[in-house]
């Protein structure tokens, strides 16, 4: 009987993988206290808690679904937070950012299950490591709680497509059930999960139809598909009734929602190539050209590469249509979301923001695309000029994870080249959107006036209480200055100014620049000392 180590020497890809995993999840331990609260965590938080006093109060205490319009959204993250959390002496946003470093950790996981049953082990860990390194993934890990643990659900829901697509019209139970738990999480935190349904609904069509039988053998499997799918339906429906119970108060309210998102009401300014414009008058290729400048080129290159290799096979005569159906879920949660982004033009802005979802399957895109082009290489040019495209890969996949290493905790503001790096995506594109530098802003800001008042530095005109202006929500800075300030919505009475880079922030007040943020030299965020213009001007008669 062979032992478990046995078994990871016998498979060097498994062991490998292992290891990424376990310096991914150490990274993320010692490094989650470090991101900053997004503008969104605050109402998520409440609406958590709002959730709990629901089922506390025997589904009296509705309000839940009256407080502003988080009604429209499942529950399931900020369900599972405030009830663990209201245990915890963790502060409420780390132990937040703590939870979303472990589920996104766990759609990574799903990443690497997805390229497995589609490769191998081996190739796995690099679509693991092609999204590790995007920063678009990687920075929001911590704090875009939402759409991290939406993608992971998404990722999953993917995976468990692609374990029945060659079952199909027989799938096996664990399977099944597997599908309708990720399809309920999904559906329990946005409705834009009924994409999934759309992407199965291609699957179920595509895997009935077949050359032998006919039409009538077509309908045959298709009835006995859905047959057997039904228990997924009803998993689902029950996790997304627990995690959104307001989509089952009236039979309608999922369609209002999806009603409601398809021409969401917020009309706030994006960026696109250096054009500013409204969220509802984006242009169809605004997520395409955002996920080509935004995506990590080695990333870009291998799902190029994948889609080349795709429609070589499909031409090829001994196509292999077990594979291609196990693919095509994969394909499908790509396609089908950026298609409807082109064609329907819905609202969009802060970027990838809301289709993060799509990272994770073109991570697996990626890798199996990489895999193709160095077999090609291979194949054609011999072994000694794959090992070189074998290093090329590992050097550039280095450079990338440089850069992530360079810019955190900011790894959200990366860029590619196309884009023109970090630098020259600053007043072209989305920029620090959620405005994570205002921790290290408030926290920096704290210190400076600490040291000021310990080594008797401070003019005596300049006396605490300080009020502070932040160019985001208030929480974001008050949860990090010490007890010498008071955030205050009268900006013009600011002594002192917090403001990310984004959307001109950084120049809606006067002021002496006493903080810079900076990586790979961008300013990110500042700190403006307007003392001499609230103060000194003030006392001027």
């Amino acid at each position: 009987m062979t032992s478990p180590l046995d078994r990871l020497r016998a498979n060097p890809g498994r062991s490998i993988s292992i290891a990424v995993f376990a310096v991914l999840t150490a990274i993320a331990l010692l490094t989650f206290r470090k991101y900053g609260i997004s503008n969104d965590e605050e109402v998520q938080q409440t609406y958590g808690e709002l959730l709990i006093r629901y089922y506390a109060s025997g589904f009296s205490d509705d309000n839940a679904f009256h407080y502003r319009n988080l009604y429209l959204y499942g529950g399931l993250f900020d369900l599972i937070a405030a009830a663990i959390g209201q245990h915890l002496t963790m502060p409420t946003y780390e132990w937040r950012h703590l939870l979303s470093a472990i589920v996104g950790l766990v759609g990574m996981w799903g990443t690497w299950r997805l390229t497995r049953l589609l490769s191998s082990d081996g190739w796995g860990c690099v679509a693991v490591l092609l999204l590790a390194v995007t920063g678009a993934w990687w920075g929001p890990l911590f704090n875009e709680t939402k759409d991290i643990s939406f993608a992971t659900a998404m990722i999953w829901v993917t995976y468990y497509a692609a374990r029945i697509a060659p079952q199909l019209p027989r799938p096996r139970m664990r399977h099944v059930i597997g599908l309708g738990a990720a399809l309920g999480c999904a559906l329990g935190l946005r409705i834009v999960a009924v994409y999934a349904g759309l992407e199965l609904a291609i699957l179920i069509i595509v895997a009935a139809i077949d050359t032998k039988g006919g039409w009538q053998a077509v309908a045959d499997r298709l009835a006995s598909t859905i047959w057997r799918l039904l228990p997924a339906g009803a998993v689902a429906l029950a996790i997304m009734a627990v995690s959104w119970p307001w989509s089952m108060f009236k039979p309608l309210n999922v369609l209002v929602a999806i009603e409601t998102f398809s021409r969401f009401p917020i009309n706030m300014p994006t960026r696109l190539d250096g054009v500013v414009m409204k969220a509802a008058d984006v242009p169809r290729w605004y997520l395409p050209i955002y996920l080509l400048v935004r995506i990590p080129e080695l990333t870009l290159f291998g799902t190029a590469s994948g889609c080349i290799a795709g429609l070589m096979c499909t031409a090829r005569r001994n196509f292999d249509r077990l594979h291609a159906l196990r693919l095509l879920p994969v394909v499908l949660a790509v396609a089908v979301p950026l298609g409807h982004a082109i064609l329907a033009k819905p609202v969009l802005y802060n970027g990838l923001r809301h289709y993060m979802f799509l990272l994770p399957p073109i991570a697996v895109l990626g890798a199996i695309g990489l895999r193709a082009a160095l077999r090609m290489v291979d194949h054609r040019l011999g072994k000694t000029a794959a090992a070189a495209f074998a290093a090329l890969c590992a050097a550039i996949w280095m450079w990338h994870a440089s850069v992530m290493v360079r810019l955190h905790p900011y790894e959200a503001v990366a860029y590619n080249s196309f884009a023109g790096g970090v630098s020259g995506a600053v007043g072209k594109y989305e920029f620090d959107y959620h405005g994570n530098s205002i921790r290290e802003a408030a926290i920096r800001l704290s210190q400076i006036v600490t040291e000021e008042e310990e080594e008797g530095r401070r003019d005596p005109r300049f006396g605490p209480p300080y009020r502070v202006a932040v160019c985001a929500e208030q929480i974001q800075a008050d949860e990090y200055l010490s007890s010498m300030f008071r955030v205050t919505t009268n900006w013009l009475t600011a002594d002192f100014f917090i403001a990310p880079i984004q959307d001109g922030c950084e120049n809606a007040l006067k002021g002496n620049v006493i903080v810079s943020i900076e990586r790979m030299g961008t300013l990110i965020g500042l700190v403006k000392d307007r003392r001499m213009i609230t103060r000194v001007h003030a006392e001027t008669p």
